[in-house]
């Protein structure tokens, strides 16, 4: 159980996730290394905080997620393959915390 004060979930919430933008959102270039102006463009790819990209996706879908590179096929194959000998503190320090968090967002954004 997560609580307010857990420094575990304060840093798990700040693991970086890819997002694409669906909108196009103005005021908020500073997201965007890239950017130009003070606007990020629909179809703009960004990494973002988790904690930032849960909060846009949830607000009218502003956003749209990517999973994360440590949830790849390839990771699972090698999950599947000898789960004992896969490292997986080394590829997300919070894989498990993480995971919990980010399925119900999947399956938010496929209704």
């Amino acid at each position: 159980m997560s609580g307010y004060y857990d420094i575990d979930d304060i840093l798990m919430e700040d693991e970086p996730i890819s997002v694409v933008f669906q909108v196009t959102a103005n005021g908020v270039g500073l997201l965007d290394p890239g950017a130009e102006s003070n606007c990020v463009e629909k179809g703009a790819k960004v990494d973002l905080p988790f904690w930032l990209a849960h909060g846009l996706l949830s607000l009218e879908q502003a956003v749209s997620i990517n999973p994360p590179p440590c949830f790849t096929q390839k990771t699972r194959k090698e999950i599947q393959a000898d789960a004992a000998c896969v490292d997986l503190r080394v590829r997300c320090p919070y894989f498990y915390e993480l995971g919990c968090k980010i399925v119900p967002l999947y399956v938010f954004s496929l209704l």
